[in-house]
């Protein structure tokens, strides 16, 4: 993970900054996997280094699979009115911000190698890449099981003002609960080190603390939230299936299979990246051994192209709910 790079990106503690290559040399490349804190952005631009063609086989995943369901949903009557549909957009615009927007930027500074200038756009990426995105579509799944909590037990839910208002609140939730609550905790963690800004050399320092909050508030908050609440939804399915036909909305109840499957997807693929990235900002070394360095490497590497996966994989589990393959078989006839 940290041979064969020219200008590159390096982690000691919580700093992230640009090494020349002469520095590199001076350093023990087993002394910086000692001392390596996980940064997702980061190890992505390592990545696109070494496994490019993997990277853009999964960009091209992302955009195909997310676009598909995008298309099919807005061109099928029936699942355009639909709520859980609707909010099944959130989740993938968020996934396609991922694909068609950060892996590539992300690529884009690996294959140049960082310099001075790129400091600014690597911290938009990892902005997005660690802590939005995650958060985001955490946030859409979670709400596709409020909307299928609503359509059972929630009358309000059934009237045209009221239903628009808050599925409206549940489309945008995910998107300004991210934004607003991230994105100024990650502009003042941020702390240049100005005896440090030479001319080929940018460093920027995460503090400790406030790396722990945007992991907790972009995914390990919200994961825990969204166990409880499948769990919930499964069990209430469960209890009223006997005796409840039709939601409050007059639609025939489904069993959530497919949001349920999803919301497993989605703490499956994301619990691994982000337990490495909260124990190491606890100050937790990870190994002591070379060997036992380069195994949690593996380890590690195996972990972020699962998060990855997790962009082209989750928006498969729609397949699963029968009002969705009827959507697809009315708006693609052929399928």
């Amino acid at each position: 993970m940290l041979t064969q790079m020219d200008d590159r990106l390096a982690l000691d503690g919580d700093d992230v900054w640009l090494l020349p290559e002469h520095e590199l040399q001076l350093q023990s490349l087993d002394a910086l996997a000692h001392n390596k804190r996980y940064v997702v952005a980061q190890s992505m631009v390592q990545q696109s280094r070494f496994n490019l063609g993997l990277l853009i086989l999964f960009i091209l995943s992302i955009f195909v699979v997310n676009a598909f369901f995008i298309v099919v949903i807005l061109m099928s009557k029936a699942l355009r009115s639909s709520s859980k549909h609707i909010l099944i957009l959130s989740v993938a615009f968020g996934d396609l911000i991922q694909g068609l927007l950060i892996l590539p930027l992300i690529t884009d500074l690996g294959m140049k190698g960082s310099t001075v200038t790129e400091c600014s756009t690597f911290h938009v990426a990892r902005l997005f890449a660690d802590f939005l995105i995650p958060s985001i579509t955490t946030l859409g799944v979670l709400v596709l099981n409020i909307d299928y909590i609503l359509r059972l037990t929630c009358n309000l839910y059934s009237e045209g003002g009221s239903r628009a208002c808050i599925l409206g609140s549940l489309f945008v939730g995910p998107w300004l609960v991210s934004i607003l609550l991230l994105v100024p905790i990650y502009i003042v963690s941020l702390r240049k080190i100005s005896p440090y800004n030479t001319g080929n050399m940018c460093q920027i320092i995460t503090e400790g603390v406030y790396a722990r909050t945007l992991l907790t508030m972009s995914y390990i908050l919200y994961g825990c939230i969204l166990l409880v609440v499948t769990l919930s939804v499964a069990v209430m399915y469960l209890i009223k299936r006997e005796y409840l036909g039709l939601d409050v909305c007059g639609e025939r109840v489904h069993a959530p299979f497919d949001i349920c499957l999803a919301s497993f997807v989605n703490i499956l693929f994301y619990t691994p990246i982000f337990l490495f990235a909260l124990l190491t900002t606890e100050g937790y070394l990870g190994c002591a051994a070379d060997s036992e360095c380069r195994t949690l490497e593996g380890v590690y590497t195996f972990a972020l192209w699962l998060m990855l996966t997790k962009s082209w994989i989750l928006p498969m589990a729609w397949i699963f709910g029968t009002d969705t393959r009827a959507g697809i078989r009315q708006a693609i006839p052929f399928c």
